[in-house]
């Protein structure tokens, strides 16, 4: 009787589907995309241009050689420059008390032009917290308005930590090209010239649209978890640092937030949202058939930083799984049982102080920069 309704359902669940069709007009070209949000007050602004493409198209489609700038209600205009491929800066300093607009000239001719907005008040982060549990390290930001104005909230994060590599090394093959070029291959000790191989860095910014509201609260208060970090996580194993960075938003820019949000990491089953049409304040004023995928917003960005130490963490049982083994010193041990990997130091040496036996591992065991870099970021302690 159970599998019999189990199939049942099932059935009705999948005679439930439905294709969406989007009413949008098909496009050849893609839609335009405009990502970024303006800072005012003269930090430096970044706006990102590309093309929607098909589901099965991983590639992104950046759009070139626009024109990108922002007019105010007097007729003023003030350009942003194309900084990359598809990234449009500048550095701008705005009256708040003016409203002003984003204008989109592509080379394709289409023109984009979003409704006046008035740059708006972004309150302090107060704090970054964390908190550990059996899971790992869960992170909050807190963050609140006196004048309770704000209310709707967007963060963006990003993640740097330093790690080392699980074994030193003081050799290196010689030559360079190691087992897996030359039979003629030795080992030589490193020396002041080579490249430090034991201490990196490695950074991620976050992907997910992170959203807060304090609309249906008394007072403009935000306590909210934004991430966490696995208990073991490399991330954690020596030092970790997150940068958070916050945005201010008008209601109507944070639901179209909420529904972008919910079109691109709530989709995939058919207990999913539906996609939703993207209506912002952008629109094509030289074919307003056109869509266009984006909201406008100034606002300037308000930052934290804070660092966890690993000697916070107890326990926090990093394992590389990296193992070592011994090699005897010549062509023929080398290329019969060491290729793939690095040598490490030396465990047994001749009566006349030359290496006989060495310790070798996986490559990324031995050199984190296959992996990270060695260039110390300006902020790390």
């Amino acid at each position: 009787m159970n599998k019999i309704l189990l199939l049942l359902i099932v059935v009705f669940v999948a005679g439930c589907k439905e294709k969406f069709d989007s009413p949008a007009p098909k496009v050849a070209t893609g839609y335009l995309v405009i990502e970024g949000v303006v800072d005012g007050d003269g930090g430096q602004t970044n706006i990102r241009l590309s093309r929607t493409a098909g589901l099965k198209d991983t590639s992104k489609l950046m759009e070139q050689g626009a024109v990108v700038l922002l007019e105010d209600s007097a007729g003023n205009s003030y350009p942003l420059y194309e900084n990359g491929i598809g990234m449009y800066s500048g550095n701008l300093n705005l009256n708040t008390s003016t409203g002003y607009r984003l204008k989109i000239n592509t080379q394709n001719s289409e023109t984009y032009q979003s409704d006046f907005v008035r740059p708006r008040y972004n309150p302090l982060i107060d704090n970054i917290q964390w908190e550990r549990d059996e899971n790992g390290v869960k992170l909050f930001v807190d963050t609140h308005d006196d004048n309770n104005n704000t209310r709707y909230y967007q963060w963006e994060f990003k993640e740097t930590w330093e790690f080392h590599s699980a074994f030193s090394a003081s050799l290196k093959w010689d030559p360079p090209s190691g087992p897996n070029g030359s039979t003629l291959v030795t080992v030589a000790y490193r020396d002041a010239s080579d490249p430090e191989i034991s201490i990196c860095w490695q950074s991620e910014a976050s992907s997910n649209i992170l959203l807060g509201s304090s609309a249906k609260l008394t007072q403009d208060v935000i306590h909210l978890p934004f991430t966490e970090v696995a208990t073991g996580s490399q991330k954690m194993s020596v030092l970790y640092s997150v940068l958070v960075r916050q945005y201010a938003w008008s209601r109507e820019g944070y639901q179209f937030l909420e529904r972008m949000k919910k079109n691109t990491e709530s989709v995939g089953s058919v207990f999913d949202a539906q996609p939703s049409e993207l209506n912002g304040n952008i629109h094509c004023i030289s074919n307003p058939s056109l869509p266009a995928i984006g909201f406008f917003n100034i606002s300037r960005p308000t930052e934290k930083r804070i660092f966890i130490k690993n000697a916070e963490l107890p326990n926090w049982n990093y394992n590389a799984g990296c193992v070592a083994f011994e090699v005897v010193n010549n062509p023929d041990s080398i290329q019969m049982n060491a290729r793939g990997t690095l040598p490490m130091y030396p465990t047994l040496m001749t009566p006349f102080g030359e290496i006989a036996k060495f310790k070798v591992a996986a490559p990324h065991c031995v050199d984190c920069t296959l992996t990270g870099t060695n260039i110390k970021p300006d902020y790390w302690p």
